[in-house]
C-alpha cells in the first residue's frame, strides 16, 4: 500500500507542474498601457466641426491607439485592444482625420500634414492615466459649402 499511494503522489505531483502554467494563465503578453483621453483643438478652440474624426497615437513598435473624436465637442478616448482600454506609455507621433465626402470625393477638413505619419508634426509622450491630453492643431479648418455636396447632374433644390 505504502508504494501505491507513493505512485499516486507522485502523479499527483507531477500532474501539479505539468498544469500550473495552464491553471495560472499563460499571462497576457500585451504590453502595459495606460487610459488616455483628451480633446482635439484648432487654433486653441475645440475641433468641433460637425463631423466625427479619428486620432491615431501611432508607437514605433507595437500596436496604435484610435480614437473617435466628438463632431461637437473634440474629445476622444484611446484604444488599442479593447474599447478606452488607453494607448501605450513612450513618445509617439500623431495623426488626425476628419473627412467629408464631396461628391464621389473624400475631402480633408484640416491642413492635410496632420493626416499622414510622414509630414505629422503631432507627437505626445504618454507616461501616466490621463483624461487631459490636448493635441492642438492649426491652420484654417475647411468648411465644405452645401454646394460642394451636390453631385454632378443632380437637380439643386431651392
Amino acid at each position: 500500500m505504502n508504494e501505491t499511494l507513493s505512485w499516486i503522489r507522485g502523479r499527483v505531483v507531477i500532474l501539479t507542474v505539468a498544469l500550473l502554467p495552464w491553471t495560472l494563465g499563460c499571462g497576457d503578453s500585451r504590453p502595459d498601457i495606460v487610459p488616455v483621453s483628451g480633446q482635439v483643438l484648432i487654433d486653441g478652440e475645440p475641433l468641433a466641426s460637425g463631423v466625427a474624426g479619428f486620432i491615431q497615437v501611432i508607437p514605433l513598435e507595437g500596436r496604435a491607439a484610435t480614437g473617435a473624436i466628438n463632431p461637437e465637442t473634440g474629445r476622444f478616448t484611446l484604444s488599442t485592444w479593447e474599447e478606452g482600454d488607453g494607448c501605450l506609455k513612450g513618445t509617439h507621433p500623431v495623426v488626425v482625420l476628419m473627412e467629408q465626402m464631396v461628391g464621389f470625393d473624400s475631402v480633408s477638413l484640416i491642413p492635410e500634414d496632420y493626416t499622414d505619419l510622414e509630414s505629422t508634426p503631432l507627437q505626445v509622450t504618454i507616461e501616466e492615466p490621463t483624461d487631459s491630453l490636448v493635441i492642438e492643431l492649426s491652420g484654417p479648418l475647411r468648411r465644405v459649402q452645401p454646394s460642394e455636396q451636390v453631385f454632378e447632374g443632380e437637380p439643386v433644390e431651392q
